[in-house]
């Protein structure tokens, strides 16, 4: 009984992961079609980038391309909400030293703070990257 009860759970838990990571492809080469998958692969974002390189204008606020009968704007969406849920990131200071707290410093307070402690912000590393960058990529997570 137990072997068979494991056996379901890897299955249902194989089937939910095959589910959940549906890739949609074009069946031709229009660019209509390959701009439907990529938004509903890839979010409106990416659609807009490559219609633009073929001299497509897509518009967020109007209806522009009809993808299996729906509007390209809400199947990107489906993507989009499935993105911003996954992207939790949490930030926090590993030690107490100064540049680590200046670091957390341009987090929650912006860079004019740490601007006054430290003449030249491009000196300041965080992680690796200067503070401006390391900032830009992580304004917004869960500090």
């Amino acid at each position: 009984m137990k072997l068979q009860l494991l056996a379901l759970f890897v299955a249902a838990t194989a089937f939910s992961e095959t589910a959940s990571a549906a890739h949609y492809y074009n069946a031709d080469h229009k660019i209509e079609s390959k701009l439907c998958s990529i938004s509903a692969n890839e979010g409106f974002t990416a659609a807009r980038k490559v219609a633009a390189q073929h001299g497509v204008y897509l518009s967020r606020y109007s209806k522009s391309i009809l993808c299996n009968g729906d509007d390209i704007r809400d199947i990107a969406k489906k993507v989009d909400d499935e993105v911003r849920q996954e992207k939790v990131i949490e930030v926090f200071a590993k030690n107490s030293h100064v540049e680590t707290q200046l670091c957390m410093t341009a987090l929650k307070q912006g860079l004019a703070p740490v601007k006054e402690k430290i003449a030249n912000l491009n000196s300041l590393k965080c992680n690796g990257e200067v503070v401006t960058e390391f900032v830009k990529r992580y304004q917004g997570a869960t500090i």
